[in-house]
């Protein structure tokens, strides 16, 4: 058995943190984020398996941390990754749909586990 490391692409490395949202930014400029249309784009574009949730992974309506949560995985659920993409913090975000529960959204890269694989991009 592979031992499963933690996905991270060198924009995760490189980046360290997420990048604050400016302070002259309020709540409706946090939400536009969360609903661009570039969100709804997450073809299903792998078939192998290898990947696995963290303990308390969010799945996410957008590819920011102050997006809503549809829900949580964690490492004993079963998962269907689609696609990754890159937010404009410079991190990347993956589809993902817990097939235990049936919850779907988008997790940070750095938050699933995989034996090697690096899901395909989005477009």
């Amino acid at each position: 058995m592979k031992r499963l490391t933690r996905l991270a692409g060198a924009a995760v490395l490189a980046a360290g943190a997420l990048t604050a949202i400016s302070p002259l930014a309020g709540p409706a400029a946090a939400a536009d984020h969360c609903n661009q249309a570039r969100w709804d784009v997450h073809p299903d574009r792998i078939s192998t398996g290898g990947f696995r949730f963290g303990e308390g992974t969010h799945m996410r309506n957008g590819g920011y941390t102050d997006c809503p949560s549809n829900g949580q995985g964690y490492p004993g659920h079963s998962i269907d990754v689609h696609c990754r993409t890159l937010n404009d913090n410079g991190l990347w975000w993956v589809y993902v749909r817990d097939t235990t529960t049936g919850k779907a959204g988008w997790a940070r890269a750095d938050a699933l586990y995989t034996a090697g694989y690096v899901p395909p991009t989005c477009s």
